[in-house]
């Protein structure tokens, strides 16, 4: 039997108001996943159906030291050895508190997240734990001296933060190990360096402590670098403010980048110093090559693929240096004194007749903390900018430069 006309508009409307309702969920669900706010969809290395507890995900895109899966209730991060030894790669099981440690990892170090006390060697690591507002966490750090940063210093002088090392260096094994097992921390982060003679991630792991090996100084990008907060995020559950923080240096980088992108012609620069005969220096292949090119500069040893610092003879340093139109970074000497100190054969390089000689100290307290290899690690966008306004002022006119300072002016000032 038919239905009356008005029933007929009834349930017709039911029907249309229960499409557009389905609809409105749908397209919430998937805003709510890619926002971090509200259910996540089930994404890589989430099994469908299962209860996911991180609403905020975060994943390399310019590091390769490391890498994340995200489950329902725990993270799979491993850890890829920088010198190629797959002996030496780690996993790390993040385990949301509360939930229970999954299966199938036998291999993996387990930690419950968020972490709530922690252990640092690296000043690079205060500056990263600080920049995700958990600075209060860390209750032992080797080498507070040494940081540059005031804010992070003051609170350590409040008895917040302990000396637990010689604070001679991050790698070495001058650690007091015992205070660091009182001080009881959920995990101690540290900096690998291949060497397991000097290596403290192998004393502490012997100690029955909990370290996670960090390799942000392995990266041969300086976005990649910078990028190693998203992994000290994963520990605190951060992962939004890691990502915000990196994509605001990430545009700034780039922005900064494209102004010298096309440019026909470019200084020359080289880079290092001599010890001994022999002269050190990044390779082509590394980090320090990317940012003079980046900045619109040719770099003498471009054709060389090597990451790291390369060892060359004197004499091959000077035959394609010679001539160079920037001295930039000068190792361990601070001014114009100590490098004719080390070498009166300096004032050959046009770039030392021309004063064109700039260096990574603007920033270093009176214990040889330097900024730049703590905040400038996180902070590529700014010492690309330094660059460029040595290189290229008229692309960042009334710039001050930040990291860097020519040498023939006192600590501080600019060029």
């Amino acid at each position: 039997m038919a239905l009356p006309e008005q029933k007929k508009w009834i349930y017709t409307g039911i029907i249309v108001i229960a499409i557009v309702a389905a609809v409105v969920i749908g397209l919430s669900a998937i805003a709510a996943n890619h926002s971090g706010n509200g259910p996540a969809i089930p994404v890589s290395g989430e099994a469908a159906g299962e209860e996911d507890l991180f609403f905020n995900k975060s994943y390399p895109e310019y590091a390769g030291g490391f890498s994340v899966e995200y489950h329902g209730t725990y993270k799979v991060v491993s850890i890829h050895d920088p010198w190629g030894r797959k002996d030496e790669n780690f996993t790390y099981l993040l385990v949301q508190r509360g939930e229970k440690v999954p299966a199938g990892y036998p291999d993996a170090q387990v930690f419950f997240v968020p972490i709530e006390k922690a252990v640092t060697l690296s000043a690079i690591h205060l500056c990263q734990i600080t920049r995700l507002d958990e600075l209060s966490s860390v209750k032992g750090h080797n080498g507070i001296d040494s940081v540059y940063d005031e804010e992070i210093r003051r609170f350590a002088e409040g008895g917040a933060i302990e000396e637990i090392g010689s604070g001679t260096s991050s790698m070495g094994t001058m650690l007091d190990t015992e205070r660091i097992i009182e001080l009881e921390p959920d995990v101690v982060f540290c900096i690998a360096n291949g060497n397991k003679d000097s290596d403290s991630h192998y004393k502490l792991r012997e100690a029955g402590l909990k370290p996670v090996v960090t390799a942000e100084w392995m990266e041969d990008c300086p976005l990649g670098r910078a990028e190693w907060i998203k992994f000290i995020a994963y520990f605190y559950n951060k992962e939004q403010e890691a990502n915000d923080f990196f994509d605001g240096v990430k545009a700034g980088y780039l922005e900064v980048s494209g102004k010298t992108k096309n440019l026909d012609d470019k200084p020359t620069v080289f880079s290092g110093i001599d010890y001994q005969g022999t002269w050190y220096a990044p390779g082509g292949g590394s980090y320090v090559a990317k940012l003079f090119r980046d900045a619109g500069a040719e770099y003498v040893l471009s054709d060389d693929t090597g990451r790291g610092d390369r060892s060359i003879d004197v004499e091959v340093v000077y035959e394609r240096a010679h001539d160079a139109d920037y001295w930039i970074n000068i190792g361990f000497s601070d001014d114009i004194d100590e490098l004719l100190a080390l070498d009166p054969r300096y004032t050959n390089f046009d770039a030392f007749k021309s004063g064109n000689i700039y260096h990574y100290n603007a920033r270093v307290n009176a214990f040889g903390g330097n900024d730049y290899w703590q905040s400038g690690i996180l902070r590529p966008d700014i010492v690309l900018e330094d660059l460029v306004a040595i290189l290229h002022p008229e692309f960042v006119p009334d710039y001050e430069l930040y990291y860097y300072r020519h040498v023939g002016t006192p600590h501080g000032e600019g060029v």
